[in-house]
C-alpha cells in the first residue's frame, strides 16, 4: 500500500512539474518566435524538442525516486518492475499533455510563466493531467498488488480460488488498456498542438 501510495504522490508531483515548468514553454516562445525562424528548422521541430526535454526531466529523477523507495520498502522484483512501466507511461503522457495543450492554448500577452500555468490551459492541463494519473495507476498498478497479495500467503485459500481469475484478467486487460490510453494521451495531445503551432502567426 505504500509503495502504490508513493508511485500516486510521485505521479501527482510529475503533473505539477510538467503543469507549472513544461506548459508555458511554447506560450514564452512566442514573442521570440521570429529569431527560431530564423533558423533552418520546422516548427514541428520546437514542439517535438520541448517534449523530448520535458520526457528527460521527468523520467530520470521519477524512475530514480519510485526505485529507491521499492527499494527501501523491499518490495518483490514484480512489482517493482510494473512500478517503473508505470512511471515510463506516466512520463510520456504527462510530458505529451502539457507540451500538446501548450501549444494548442498559448498565452502569448502573458510574460509570467506562472500566470501562464494558473490560466484556463493550465488549469485544464492540471485535471486531464491527474486524471490520466489517476486512470494509469488504477489500471496497472493497483490490480498488480492485489493479485501478488492473494497469490502470496497474505489470503485464505478460498479467497484466492474465488478471486484469482478475475484479478489476472484485470491484471492482463489493464495493462494493455493503460498503454492503449498512454498512446492516446501521446498523439491526441501533441497532434493538436503540432496541428495550432504549424498554423499561428506570430
Amino acid at each position: 500500500m505504500i509503495s502504490l501510495l508513493n508511485l500516486l504522490v510521485v505521479g501527482l508531483l510529475m503533473s505539477t512539474f510538467t503543469t507549472r515548468f513544461v506548459f508555458p514553454m511554447p506560450s514564452l516562445e512566442g514573442r521570440r518566435f521570429w529569431l527560431l525562424g530564423l533558423l533552418p528548422l520546422r516548427r514541428e521541430t520546437i514542439i517535438w524538442s520541448k517534449f523530448a526535454f520535458a520526457l528527460a526531466c521527468s523520467i530520470i529523477p521519477c524512475s530514480a525516486l519510485i526505485l529507491l523507495s521499492d527499494s527501501m520498502l523491499r518490495v518483490s522484483l514484480a512489482v517493482l518492475a510494473v512500478h517503473q512501466l508505470t512511471c515510463l507511461l506516466l512520463c510520456l503522457g504527462l510530458s505529451s499533455i502539457a507540451v500538446g495543450l501548450g501549444a494548442r492554448l498559448p498565452n502569448f500577452r502573458e510574460q509570467s510563466p506562472s500566470r501562464i500555468a494558473a490560466g484556463f490551459g493550465g488549469t485544464l492541463t492540471l485535471v486531464l493531467s491527474a486524471l490520466y494519473i489517476l486512470a494509469v495507476v488504477l489500471l496497472t498498478a493497483l490490480p498488480c498488488h492485489y493479485y501478488l497479495y492473494l497469490t502470496g500467503d497474505g489470503a485464505r485459500p478460498e479467497q484466492q480460488a474465488s478471486v484469482i481469475s478475475w484479478l489476472l484478467i484485470w491484471v492482463k486487460c489493464g495493462a494493455a488498456g493503460s498503454v492503449l490510453l498512454t498512446l492516446l494521451a501521446v498523439v491526441w495531445p501533441l497532434r493538436l498542438g503540432l496541428r495550432a503551432f504549424r498554423r499561428m502567426e506570430f
